[in-house]
């Protein structure tokens, strides 16, 4: 019982040694990636949309419609998009698969199906980036018009 405990009090100590120890190297670490951090961002890519919110206005249930969100890197250095997330499955957005030099222009597609979706809809797209900042948050309403299947088409009540 007392080897168990001497064991276990051992390695506490230890594992205790060994954790300040890496805090203190942590801490000069830290001050230096602080000047690199600020010499980072100064020197980042910086991602500019014509337009960051979009109104599709009124639609059928059942449409598709989409946005071309155009942007411009007026950074530093190469813009890198690493993920473009929707929020739900009725939003699809396509990104560039290079970076984007500097000065250089490109473009995020954003489809949205309205099927399913009748009422007010407001969506948000996120894209994620080496820019600063990393993160940027596009948007886009609609007010989607419920499809009335009891109502005969124009070409039915013709016939």
């Amino acid at each position: 019982m007392k080897r168990i405990f001497l064991a276990l009090t051992s390695t506490v100590i230890l594992a205790s040694i060994n954790f300040s120890c890496n805090l203190v190297g942590a801490k000069n670490q830290e001050s230096m990636s602080k000047e690199d951090s600020l010499a980072a961002i100064a020197n980042a890519p910086i991602i500019q949309f014509d337009k960051e919110v979009v109104d599709f206005g009124t639609l059928t249930e059942g449409d598709t419609v989409s946005h071309v969100f155009k942007f411009k890197n007026v950074g530093k250095s190469p813009l890198t998009i690493t993920d473009v997330q929707v929020q739900c499955g009725c939003t699809v957005a396509s990104k560039p698969d290079h970076p984007v030099g500097v000065g250089q222009e490109d473009q995020i597609v954003v489809r949205f199906n309205s099927q399913g979706k009748a009422g007010t809809n407001k969506k948000f797209v996120t894209i994620y980036s080496n820019a600063n900042p990393p993160q940027t948050v596009l948007a886009f309403t609609a007010i989607v018009n419920a499809k009335d299947s009891n109502v005969p088409s124009a070409d039915a009540s013709k016939k």
